[in-house]
């Protein structure tokens, strides 16, 4: 079987294939600007009103740059699908001046987090044939109508989670809650465009697996300090998650990050106290505490903002690579690493 794993974060895709059989290190892979990214750069280089279709994909910089276009005097016309990518309260997105349509013809730019364009070249350049099954990880706040999507965020985490790592993810045999609505858009494109098997999970659980690659040691602590959101996980035994914290990246330094770790290895870390800092939150499914000593493992394109090679952690990377270590962790949920 082949496998085509995406793990899209804000500052880039990173894409691995894999075959069984094959060496990990000899797979094909690429390091690509994230789709959020691209879209953006397209958007900068328009000088006229804009017409856009397509479905709901990760925001951030798509909605700094529209809304930019927008300030510019010119109109920006999008169909009600992808108009979620700015905020899935659309009347909010409204307010802001945009002018949400049913569809779209004829469109500037069609939203969507995943380019198979891109990697059916990729495949065909490597002689591979059909993708038997497409793994893919985002970031989805989740929308509940009133509520700050920080809190939705965590409390899907907690029920996503269940406590493991290796079985938070959606496949063709598990329902997709209508509040996620990014999820449920990769599910759709996937079935629509490319028609094969699927799993999708969450970035910093895929980050959390990947960084544990060839790594048995237990008790542990993964930190996947990614370009938007840095993500800590305690692992006490195999991929059984004890607690975790999710907060924003460019509001840690070293000193705090260390600080939520050895709170969250006490067992005194509360969600109230990230939450109130700016971050998503935290969560502990096990009351149990766990010494100060205990291995972390980095990863993330900002990992040695937190941490250099004076501090004793592990950077992980997975095949000689940090940045495909969640396209590992997709893998490694499939029981295929």
């Amino acid at each position: 079987m082949s496998y085509l794993a995406i793990d899209i974060g804000t500052g880039t895709q990173d894409v691995l294939i894999y075959k069984e059989g094959e060496f990990l290190e000899n797979s094909p892979k690429l390091i690509y600007p994230a789709p959020t990214k691209l879209f953006s750069e397209k958007i900068k280089n328009f000088e006229s009103d804009l017409f856009i279709s397509g479905v709901v994909m990760g925001g951030g910089p798509i909605t700094k740059a529209l809304r930019n276009h927008i300030d510019k005097g010119y109109n920006v016309f999008i169909s009600k699908d992808a108009a979620k990518t700015i905020k899935d309260d659309l009347e909010k997105v409204e307010s802001w001046g945009f002018t949400i349509v049913e569809a779209v013809e004829n469109p500037h730019l069609e939203l969507s987090d995943i380019d198979f364009e891109l990697f059916e070249i990729l495949q065909k350049k490597a002689f591979y044939g059909k993708f038997n099954k497409v793994l893919v990880a985002v970031q989805d706040h989740g929308y509940i109508k009133g509520q700050s999507d920080r809190i939705t965020r965590i409390d899907f985490l907690k029920e996503f989670l269940d406590g493991d790592l290796s079985k938070a993810y959606f496949d063709k045999n598990t329902s997709i809650p209508q509040n996620f609505s990014r999820f449920r858009s990769i599910r759709e494109t996937i079935t629509n465009h490319y028609n094969t098997d699927f799993a999708i999970t969450d970035t910093g659980i895929a980050a959390a697996l990947g960084a544990l690659y060839k790594n048995e040691t237990r008790p542990a602590v993964t930190i996947d300090a990614g370009n938007g959101h840095t993500f800590a996980a305690l692992i006490h035994e195999e991929y059984k998650i004890s607690s975790f914290f999710e907060h924003h990246t460019g509001m840690l330094d070293k000193k705090k990050i260390r600080y939520f770790v050895n709170k969250m290895l006490r067992g005194e870390l509360t969600n109230e106290e990230i939450f109130n800092d700016g971050g998503h939150g935290a969560h502990r499914f096990s009351g149990k505490s766990f010494p100060e000593n205990v291995p972390l493992i980095i990863t993330g394109p900002n990992r040695h903002r937190f941490f250099d090679k004076k501090d004793d952690v592990t950077f992980a990377s997975p095949a000689g690579d940090t940045m495909i270590t969640g396209s590992v962790g997709l893998l490694m949920q499939q029981n295929v690493l």
